[in-house]
């Protein structure tokens, strides 16, 4: 069979590197082996996004994860920032999770402006927005460093930002940042093959995801974090 090359936002291509090592034994997850591997990667994520909080993976698309930050983090209303395809369907998730929310439209291909969001969270309606930092479907980059400013006026607000098609393709300082979840697949800027997402959780919203009565087990951010230690 020809090799297809794929010239699409993702998945991407894969090296042969990568592929060769699919081909090494199965490893058991609960063995010396898995934790000295997940000992060696743990601390490079932490490097890359530049966080003290520990990152964690899941066997899901980027898809598990921004629904279990909804299922964790939101109890009165979110604020969904829209401004394309993946963005917009953040609005259709949260309404699927059972959760109060509304949207924040602009026209596909501009960036969500920190002021439009600032108006917003004014009204006081809300304890959570989404954002996503790079939309791939337009390729339309929101400046995250100004949103993520508003979290010291509104720090009871669960900042949960999407940087699946940014995330180790440009800088994301997330301690420096002061959001509360960074999420991402691992098909787009990492280069692997999908299936894995990555994500850091601050500690206030561990501690708020530890009040949520209905978030589910398999999403649920302080197991997350129980697994991670």
């Amino acid at each position: 069979m020809a090799h297809v090359k794929l010239h699409i936002p993702g998945p991407v291509e894969v090296s042969e590197k990568t592929f060769k090592a699919f081909c090494s034994p199965m490893i058991g997850h609960r063995g010396q082996g898995f934790k000295d591997l997940y000992a060696k990667v743990q601390p490079q994520l932490q490097q890359l996004l530049s966080t003290k909080q520990l990152v964690y993976l899941s066997t899901s698309s980027a898809w598990g994860i921004m629904e279990g930050a909804i299922r964790n983090l939101v109890s009165k209303k979110v604020l969904n920032c829209m401004n394309g395809a993946f963005s917009d369907k953040w609005f259709d998730v949260s309404k699927r999770c059972g959760k109060a929310a509304e949207p924040l439209q602009v026209e596909w291909g501009r960036p969500i402006r920190a002021e439009e969001i600032d108006k917003r969270l004014a009204t006081g309606a809300f304890d959570a927005l989404t954002v996503i930092h790079n939309e791939t479907s337009t390729g339309t980059m929101s400046p995250i460093a100004e949103i993520a400013a508003l979290k010291k006026k509104y720090p009871d607000v669960m900042f949960i930002v999407d940087s699946v098609s940014s995330m180790s393709a440009v800088p994301l300082k997330f301690d420096e940042l002061g959001i509360d979840v960074l999420l991402a697949g691992s098909q787009k800027a990492f280069a692997l093959p999908p299936g894995l997402a990555i994500c850091v959780v601050s500690p206030a919203a561990l501690a708020k995801a530890a009040k949520a009565a209905d978030r589910g087990y398999y999403f649920d951010f302080t197991e997350f974090q129980k697994n991670a230690e």
